[in-house]
């Protein structure tokens, strides 16, 4: 078999990586960082491809060539390099960089000097591969599987409120590519992932798109469109609804900058959704207007709720006015105004000094 040949396989992975190369240019919701990441990425599986032909071409040599001492451990170590940049996409290993790092960098001249000391596999004079009679014979495959996991374990963390249909697309990605490890593993296949890193790339690149264009870019909070989608598919489970507003924004803005005010709408953002309440959901409506909804939860639940965001703000220089309603499942654009009515009362009675306790019904 011709490399030529061999490299053709790979068609439906280099036309699928092409096209997402070029899609990536449309992007009006990610960051220009994640789109650099995401082309890296793409780079990369599309060397793992190259390299994984050129590998297979070897193999069936019947000599060993210095080529295929060097492409074997160089596509075994792609591997985590892929997850890692898939991992960086959004961010989730921009903090631990290193860290992620650490796995590769010790596994890089265990894998490359393997076959003279036959840690984990050799290839002997005939060009046959030989495992090492230890559990290590399954290291590039564990090495792999630990970065699935990483990747399974933060991307459910960051998600863990929201985009459950995204959720489990990715959660799909990551099974399949976990049943492909151990296939490869009970059959002894050569291994190139090149056409499954594609396909999780283009499902994540295509969630994350998703996800990135129902947050909020400032805050992280879903954003209005998803507050309107939300209150006519959710109708059936909200019990409640809160409305809040930012009180002095704009005087904020005008006196310190509009770096400060955007610094203290995240500071709210993070004092409404820092007690992780399940079944509550939080959004940015408007420049300095939030809204919550609860699903499934008794009043005596959200009051509860309300307060401990109000003890939240006041550990801030940061305040707010509520107004909470609890819904009429027959009419929720109705009581969705009377939390803005409620609200507005709450924000005139902090204005004149009152009792800025959260609003009664």
């Amino acid at each position: 078999m011709s490399i030529i040949s061999l490299i053709l396989d790979e068609y439906m992975t280099f036309a699928a990586l092409l096209g997402l190369w070029i899609m990536v240019d449309s992007s009006v919701h990610l960051k220009k960082r994640t789109i650099t990441v995401t082309r890296s990425v793409i780079v990369l599986i599309f060397v793992e491809a190259v390299l994984s032909s050129l590998e297979t071409w070897n193999s069936q040599l019947d000599h060993l060539t210095t080529a295929r001492i060097i492409l074997t451990p160089t596509v075994y170590l792609l591997h985590p390099l892929i997850m890692i940049g898939i991992l960086d996409m959004a961010e989730f290993g921009r903090k631990h960089r290193a860290l992620l790092l650490l796995p590769v960098l010790i596994s890089a001249p265990l894998l490359y000097t393997s076959q003279w000391t036959h840690l984990i596999y050799w290839f002997s004079p005939d060009n046959s591969y030989n495992r090492a009679a230890s559990l290590l014979r399954y290291y590039p495959f564990c090495l792999f599987f630990l970065y699935i996991l990483l990747f399974a374990g933060t991307f459910v963390m960051r998600y863990l409120r929201r985009g459950t249909s995204e959720r489990k697309g990715i959660l799909v990605c990551i099974l399949i590519a976990s049943f492909g490890l151990v296939f490869h593993i009970v059959n002894r296949m050569t291994v190139d992932y090149s056409l499954l890193f594609t396909s999780i790339l283009l499902i994540y690149y295509l969630s994350l798109y998703v996800l990135t264009s129902k947050e909020d870019t400032l805050t992280h909070l879903m954003n209005r469109q998803c507050y309107f989608a939300d209150s006519d598919k959710l109708k059936d489970r909200i019990t409640a609804v809160v409305s809040v507003d930012m009180n002095d924004l704009k005087k904020i803005n005008d006196s310190q900058g509009h770096d400060a005010g955007d610094t203290a709408l995240i500071t709210v953002a993070k004092c409404l959704t820092r007690d992780s309440l399940k079944n509550k959901r939080v959004y940015r409506i408007g420049g300095d207007e939030f809204a919550i909804f609860y699903l499934d939860k008794p009043e005596e639940a959200v009051r509860e709720d309300i307060r401990r965001m109000q003890a939240n703000l006041s550990e801030t220089a940061c305040e707010c006015a509520f107004g909470f309603e609890m819904v009429d499942r027959h009419n929720i654009r109705k009581s969705i105004l009377a939390a803005d009515r409620k609200m507005y009362a709450n924000k005139a009675a902090m204005k004149n000094s009152l009792d800025p306790a959260y609003c009664r019904p």
